[in-house]
């Protein structure tokens, strides 16, 4: 009987140790949990900034773009209007 009562308190202090360590791991990975639920809120608020970002600069490129083609037209204009002038002056000064 001796050696069964040393197997049961044995047997029970592996069962609380084992007690301890899964309450010890479930501490463990609520933290990993937790961890990773704000690792997620960031990268979300990050990934909306860059979102943001890059709808601004769109928006920019778009307005650069329409000025750059306003700008080209007009210039077009201007050398037309530039040239029939300088066709006109050769006119006189050839009188």
């Amino acid at each position: 009987m001796g050696g069964s009562d040393i197997t049961v308190e044995i047997l029970k202090e592996i069962r609380d140790e084992i007690r301890v360590l899964r309450a010890d791991t479930n501490t463990q990975f609520d933290g990993v949990r937790s961890g990773i639920q704000q690792l997620r809120a960031d990268t979300n608020e990050r990934f909306g900034v860059v979102e943001s970002s890059l709808f601004d600069l769109t928006e920019q490129r778009h307005s650069f773009a329409r000025y750059a083609k306003a700008m080209s037209e007009r210039d077009a204009q201007i050398e037309a209007r530039f040239g029939a002038l300088e066709s006109r002056v050769d006119k006189l000064e050839s009188k």
